[in-house]
């Protein structure tokens, strides 16, 4: 897939990848989410030159090993899939028009002007959830790289504490000191996201806040496109478990659930034998939800049973993601 330039996903990860670092501007911002109903809040970092080019030297560290790995022909670029996991071989991209709960958490860093310098404030600090270090080339785009964060990383919320050897003298440190290391997440530029760590990605644009704003609507999807008899009972034991709710965003997703019949259904229980009851009311086949294995009915659901062509053996499988 190409972008509105032209580019491929791989050549405009590339373009990233090979920026002159050295020639671009470094901003810092610390991200807050101070209610989980709102967009975070930022602040930046009042930078010393040599911190300054202790992040921009992170940014090239990571740029580095990607853009190598990438020529070779050693990483794979995705499209994103919710349900699958990334290994370290593996990137995945995301259009952000057509996410836009994503693209409008942060927005706003498009006026760095405009962010406050940071304050310390308790509120603030509390609400730590990532930081984000803005590449600004001469020409072109802001660069944004994310990394995941904590209140628990301000050395003074950690349960360890910290002694600094000065003037032949250890003393505890008492002024507000923050935790960075060498990795990052994601990185975006215009309508461009590329996923390095997907957990943290999740957990940076709240992945699961947002699965369990639309549960109600994914379920509704689910009844109206699945016969399950006691759906009721269904729908009550996957509303208050996250994991559940995810996957059942999953399944709402996939085209086929519009197209699957019961026949389809069945032939999946008969082949891998699957503890799922396929019952009649009212002359209407339904699949009937057992409380005592609630998994089951959702990875029927979710396709995640497949069968080996060389081996002939059948699999549950996990993180499964279609061929292109």
């Amino acid at each position: 897939m190409n972008d509105a330039t032209g580019m491929s996903r791989a050549e405009v990860l590339s373009s990233i990848l090979s920026l002159e670092l050295s020639q671009c501007q470094l901003t810092v911002c610390l991200a807050s989410l101070q209610d989980v109903d709102q967009l975070p809040v930022f602040a930046t970092l009042q930078l010393s030159d040599g911190l300054a080019n202790e992040f921009r030297d992170v940014v090239r560290t990571v740029f580095k090993r990607f853009s190598g790995d990438l020529a070779e022909g050693e990483l794979l670029l995705h499209a994103y899939e919710p349900g699958t996991t990334l290994d370290a071989h593996e990137i995945e991209h995301i259009h952000l028009p057509d996410h836009p709960a994503i693209a409008e958490q942060f927005a706003s860093l498009s006026n760095v002007a405009d962010i406050p310098v940071f304050q310390e404030t308790e509120e603030f600090v509390s609400g730590l959830r990532f930081y984000v270090i803005l590449v600004q080339p001469p020409q072109g785009e802001y660069v944004y790289c994310f990394r995941s964060y904590s209140a628990k990383k301000e050395l003074r919320r950690s349960v360890l504490f910290a002694a600094l050897f000065a003037d032949g003298h250890f003393d505890r440190v008492s002024k507000p000191m923050f935790l960075f290391d060498q990795y990052l997440d994601c990185v975006s530029r215009g309508n461009d996201l590329f996923i390095f760590k997907k957990d943290a990605f999740q957990k940076i644009f709240r992945f699961f806040e947002m699965v369990r704003k639309v549960a109600k609507k994914t379920l509704a999807t689910i009844r109206k496109a699945v016969p399950i008899e006691n759906f009721d009972e269904f729908e009550k034991a996957c509303e208050g478990h996250l994991q559940k709710l995810a996957k059942l965003n999953n399944i709402a997703s996939k085209p086929y659930l519009k197209a699957v019949t019961m026949t389809d259904i069945k032939k999946v229980i008969r082949k891998f034998s699957l503890p799922v009851t396929v019952v009649k009311r009212n002359g209407k086949e339904m699949l009937l939800f057992d409380p005592k294995d609630r998994w089951s009915l959702l990875r029927l659901l979710d396709d995640d049973y497949l069968g080996s062509v060389m081996t002939g053996q059948n699999y549950e499988v996990r993180g499964k993601r279609v061929v292109q």
